[in-house]
């Protein structure tokens, strides 16, 4: 990718005796939406924790900006990415600015507090992502669809240039699911911040990314565009499922149609 911003090299990534990734090589771009499918257990969540350096790696190499990515302090790194995991948690009696404000921790000095720059950027992440009108409320107080935007608001603070998801509709009803999948488009077309996420749904997959890495069994199966990866042979491949891909007049994307194997 000429954009490229991270690339992981001949990863292995296991938990003691057991490899859950390996043999891993793949390219990160600045500024598309690069998705991880692939099914239950495939290793797509311990990827996304490796390359972003959650967990330790066994063997290979992951560069960020064409430095080894184990050479970055803690801020440094956190200013670059951002990582929104599968479960989070904040303390009940934390408002929404509050958490959001979190996001500015890699640019603060030590007993500095926050600058007006902090403040006007954690006004402009709940802005970009909807938020600011409960900005006093706590995140328990609100619908999950609507904690969900704070917590995108909250390492969107960061100005990362990639931004890390790990199944960010997990827990969300249909309506907050395609809210989010908007939003996740919108940030990027709008702000150029690449945008690295793992996906269960196929769907969101074809609807919303640039680019898609299917892992099977923890190795690479395919990657590429999502009309081009998302097919009927790989469906019947990696998830044992039969399906047609659909092509629907007026629409740019094709749908996926499942049918029993």
């Amino acid at each position: 990718m000429e954009t490229e911003i991270l690339r992981a090299e001949d990863l292995k990534i296991a938990y003691g005796e057991r490899v859950i990734v390996e043999g891993m090589d793949l390219s990160i771009a600045r500024d598309k939406i690069t998705t991880i499918i692939g099914p239950n257990g495939s290793g797509k969540s311990t990827l996304l924790k490796a390359i972003t350096r959650l967990i330790h790696f066994q063997e290979g190499s992951v560069f960020l900006e064409g430095k080894d990515l184990l050479s970055f302090k803690p801020k440094a790194l956190a200013s670059r990415i951002a990582v929104l995991p599968q479960i989070h948690t904040a303390p009940a009696d934390f408002r929404v600015k509050d958490l959001v404000s979190y996001g500015r921790m890699p640019y603060q000095k030590m007993l500095s507090g926050k600058s007006r720059e902090d403040e006007r950027i954690v006004e402009w992440a709940m802005e970009q992502t909807g938020v600011a009108a409960f900005r006093d409320k706590s995140i328990y107080e609100i619908s999950g669809g609507e904690a969900q935007r704070v917590w995108i608001a909250t390492v969107l603070a960061q100005q990362p240039q990639v931004l890390f998801l790990d199944e960010p509709t997990t827990y969300l009803d249909i309506a907050y699911q395609l809210e989010m999948m908007q939003l996740v488009k919108r940030l990027n077309r709008e702000t150029g911040i690449g945008i690295v996420m793992v996906l269960h749904d196929l769907a969101q997959a074809m609807e919303v990314s640039d680019h898609v890495i299917v892992i099977k069994k923890g190795k690479k199966y395919a990657e590429g565009r999502p009309e081009e990866v998302i097919t009927c042979r790989m469906m019947k491949d990696v998830y044992d499922v039969q399906c047609e891909i659909m092509r629907i007049q007026g629409r740019t994307k094709p749908l996926i149609a499942y049918a029993p194997v």
